[in-house]
């Protein structure tokens, strides 16, 4: 975990002190990011404006850049290209080890990468074949690969993809997107030591793309949303293309209704140094009403370790599925798993909408999971967090009644007590209110030490109570503690009452208008 977050912290850290800021837009000196290639040195940053820059494409030489647009909605930095690329290979390229290394980027959109069939027809929004890259915030659309990144020559290379969106990418020709050249939203080689892919929305691939294909030696999947879409024509949606370290934790995987090879996982080979696969708490849904595999197992051997743990795998009626096809691990460690032939019925709050979050009826899940405990390498399989959306901030995990949910959502209204208590507990007066309540408690709480913490829709905490022993935890608060959120967002905010001495939770809302 530890390693993790310094990774993190290198990628959006790394820079020099004394950088030169550079500015590109419609009216700035510079008009194209390319017209500043040969001006910028070792960790300059350049910004660039909202707005469209057709047919530009550039091979950066420095290293330690920090490219940042400034656009917001429909006006972002769109880095955007019609027709083969000139270089052979994509929008941005930092293709030398050693001199174009260490580059950041952040809210800038890449559109129709594509190069020559002649130039092996696998043209990237950005491709990277140096060390280390993180990206955050961008968007990849309308291209053969949106991240394709390898060199031979590198070893130790880390790569960080954080809040970003994939759509329509693949090879494709014109108007057919059944057609496969077999590129993919992200392809990332065995060049890369750590692949770190969070809170990212990958959907409606084409021509057979794979959502994430990685050979990594160590792969970080974590709290996305990986959605094939009724019209996306793709392969798989993670293919371990060689083995290695994979960790993949909190996502929602969805196998579309048009796919392609209608498979949601393939694992190809045992060729890495490491070779430990984790799938813990994820929500797998398969809407393809045909013949379905949920994991396909090439290698027969040589897989150490395979623990599925706490998932949900929930599918549309009148599939025929095969969770296993090619190999079963001999190593498997499965536990606390779901299997649903009907994901519109199982309790989720509106499949519609992509939100899995858990109902109160999805009874099944609530309070069923266990513990995955660590992996080989120390790192902790328990979630921390809920994806919400690739453009907000992860929502926190937080085990509520002591026994987690399965799933890539935690229940937020499920406790260790019957589940109709929660309310029974707490009154809330007025609800709703103009911010400012006052706080009414069972005497079933009386003489417990509790706490009182309440949260937005985003899961920040933002109000917090402590020490609320018998006078306050019974009957009713007295005015002296009356409530006041009038000075936050008008919205819904949630209230938990936390027992010290049993951990237990109890739930509420309040609705600020």
């Amino acid at each position: 975990m530890k390693k993790l977050l310094l990774l993190i912290a290198f990628g959006l850290l790394t820079g020099y002190s004394n950088a030169t800021i550079w500015h590109v837009g419609s009216t700035q000196t510079y008009t194209l990011p390319s017209q500043v290639k040969n001006l910028v040195q070792d960790g300059d940053t350049i910004y660039i404006d909202g707005g469209v820059y057709p047919n530009d494409a550039t091979k950066w030489v420095k290293k330690n850049l920090k490219f940042i647009g400034l656009g917001t909605g429909s006006n972002r930095a769109i880095l955007q290209y019609t027709g083969d690329i000139p270089n052979g290979k994509g929008i941005f390229v930092f293709e030398t080890p050693g001199t174009c290394d260490n580059p950041y980027l952040e809210n800038i959109v890449f559109d129709g990468a594509q190069v020559s069939d002649g130039n092996g027809g696998n043209g990237a929004g950005i491709r990277f074949q140096a060390n280390n890259i993180t990206v955050n915030n961008c968007k990849f659309t309308n291209c053969q690969n949106g991240i394709l990144e390898g060199n031979g020559s590198v070893t130790t290379s880390n790569v960080i993809i954080l809040n970003s969106e994939f759509q329509n990418n693949g090879y494709q020709l014109q108007n057919d997107p059944t057609y496969s050249g077999y590129e993919h939203n992200i392809y990332i080689s065995a060049s890369a030591d750590t692949l770190i892919v969070k809170n990212c929305y990958f959907h409606h691939p084409r021509g057979q793309a794979n959502s994430l294909k990685t050979r990594a030696q160590r792969s970080y999947i974590l709290y996305n949303l990986i959605d094939e879409e009724a019209t996306g024509y793709g392969s798989w949606e993670l293919n371990i293309a060689q083995g290695g370290l994979n960790i993949i934790i909190g996502n929602i995987i969805i196998q579309g209704s048009a796919g392609a090879n209608h498979g949601i996982i393939g694992y190809d080979a045992v060729t890495n140094s490491l070779e430990d696969f984790y799938f813990v708490n994820n929500t797998v849904i398969n809407q393809y009403a045909g013949n379905i595999k949920y994991f396909n197992i090439a290698p027969a051997s040589g897989i150490n370790t395979f623990k599925i743990y706490n998932n949900i795998f929930a599918s549309v009626t009148g599939a025929n599925i095969t969770m296993f096809l090619s190999n079963t691990p001999n190593v498997l460690d499965t536990s606390k798993n779901i299997n649903s032939n009907n994901y519109l019925t199982f309790g989720f709050t509106n499949p519609s909408a992509d939100d899995y979050s858990l109902t109160a009826s999805a009874i099944a899940a609530i309070n069923k999971g266990t513990n995955a405990g660590i992996t080989n390498t120390s790192f902790s399989l328990t979630p921390v967090n809920m994806y919400q959306s690739f453009a907000s901030s992860l929502l926190p995990r937080n085990i509520i009644g002591g026994v987690i949910d399965i799933g890539a959502y935690e229940y937020s209204g499920s406790t260790n007590v019957i589940e109709n208590q929660s309310t029974a507990i707490i009154s809330i007066y007025p609800n709703p209110s103009n911010g400012k309540f006052h706080l009414a408690i069972s005497n079933l709480m009386l003489g417990k030490n509790c706490n009182l913490e309440i949260y937005n829709v985003k899961g920040e905490k933002v109000y917090t109570l402590n020490n609320l022993r018998s006078q306050g935890c019974h009957t009713s608060m007295p005015m002296s503690n009356e409530i006041n959120l009038s000075n936050f967002s008008k919205g819904i905010y949630f209230v938990h009452l936390i027992s010290d001495e049993c951990e237990e939770i109890y739930n509420n809302k309040i609705i600020v208008q």
